[in-house]
């Protein structure tokens, strides 16, 4: 049953309709977007989630879009317990997280699971934006010696909880800082890097190239619409990359999806 159709006896039929069906599942954790018309039935609303998913503890009511240094989104608990912090598994790997403090995307589970799989063992990898570690993690348990760059202090924290957890201390070296501040002072030359970047901050692809060794890959997430994809991947051939592939990885925004290219430096 649709979350639409579970709401439909306890709302007017011109409001459930309005009840989207998807949402995200984030730990013991949901996540919805509701349209302004439905804020008066939020309660009623985040109980038939928790009806429609019993392992679910707290559903969260998305207030803004994620913003700021700290990446973060505004959310209010509209269900549940109070808490928002919890503990997501994703292919074989435990990430802990508060929601509200720290950015976790588990439409990408996917995709990360497919770049993992394309690390080998013995590389040097560069994780900036790194988050709580969803990139992080798979690629030093392949056997790789990561770096890993986040600002948020909090999704810091948790990165650091999170290495520990999965048992990759020893393969993972973690910086708390600015990434376009750190990138310039970086040295060492990667094998791989993984670019995860925040909306707006194409420049760190500008950074990131130089600190790859010639042959190696950059993994390159983005905000664009599809018809500017083909505009894209000639610039990244003017900078020196090969393009190796793309792929769409989600709606943001009507029109606006997240792409990552597959980048070879020539």
């Amino acid at each position: 049953m649709s979350l639409s159709s579970r709401c439909g006896g306890c709302l007017p039929p011109d409001m459930a309709c309005l009840v989207p069906d998807h949402y995200d599942v984030i730990g013991d954790v949901a996540v919805v977007s509701l349209p302004d018309a439905l804020l008066p039935y939020r309660e009623v609303i985040g109980r038939c989630v928790a009806e429609e998913r019993h392992s679910i503890r707290s559903v969260c009511m998305r207030t803004a879009p994620v913003a700021g240094t700290r990446r973060t989104a505004g959310y209010a608990v509209i269900y549940g317990r109070e808490s928002t912090e919890t503990v997501h598994r994703e292919y074989g790997f435990t990430y802990c997280l508060d929601v509200k403090t720290a950015f976790y995307n588990p439409r990408l589970a996917f995709e990360r699971h497919r770049v993992a799989g394309c690390v080998r063992a013995g590389e040097r990898v560069l994780v900036p934006f790194a988050g709580v570690g969803p990139f992080v993690v798979p690629a030093a348990q392949q056997g790789a010696r990561v770096t890993a760059i986040e600002m948020n202090p909090d999704a810091c924290g948790y990165l650091r909880e999170n290495v520990r957890t999965n048992g990759v201390q020893d393969a993972v070296t973690i910086f708390e800082g600015d990434a376009m501040q750190l990138l310039l002072s970086c040295r060492e030359a990667y094998d791989r890097a993984i670019v995860p970047t925040p909306y707006g901050l194409n420049t760190a692809l500008d950074e990131v190239i130089p600190l790859v060794r010639r042959g190696g890959i950059i993994h390159f997430y983005t905000f664009t619409v599809p018809e500017e994809t083909d505009m894209l991947m000639a610039k990244f051939r003017g900078m020196g990359c090969v393009v190796s592939g793309m792929r769409r990885c989600g709606n943001v925004a009507p029109g606006v999806s997240r792409w990552v290219f597959d980048l070879r430096r020539r």
